[in-house]
């Protein structure tokens, strides 16, 4: 494994988590939304929702194309899960989640909530992910 996928892996591990709690809206009691909980998907496991990002997909947005990748809203289940692959040769938001150039980004969902970010894979320019039990 290379030094930039171990790194990656580290600062997945490290930051995402916060990085979601600070993108998935307001909590309390204040009419704030729940941030939702995830859970590791294994490499080999089918996820529910399967997104790529395709080689050559900077290119197009470098050239003022709108992409129209990811959806606005996913509405999800408690169980459910997310696979994100970034086949491009640049990192992205997607909503609440960072994705490397290169690599893949699964998630099961565990709790309800809400989670919610900047997204360039949509004309829309956000992406928001509702998990109801």
């Amino acid at each position: 494994m290379s030094f930039r996928r171990i790194l990656t892996a580290v600062l997945f591990a490290a930051v995402l988590p916060g990085t979601l709690v600070g993108l998935s809206g307001c909590g309390g009691d204040e009419g704030g939304t729940a941030q939702a909980q995830w859970g590791a998907l294994g490499a080999d496991e089918q996820a529910t929702y399967e997104y790529v990002v395709p080689y050559g997909t900077s290119v197009r947005i470098d050239q003022g194309q709108k992409v129209d990748l990811m959806p606005q809203r996913l509405d999800v289940k408690v169980g459910e899960s997310i696979r994100i692959t970034n086949q491009d040769g640049r990192d992205y938001m997607i909503g609440p989640f960072f994705v490397t150039a290169g690599q893949s980004l699964a998630m099961r969902f565990t709790q309800p909530g809400e989670l919610s970010g900047v997204c360039s894979m949509n004309p829309e320019g956000v992406f928001t992910i509702a998990v109801t039990a």
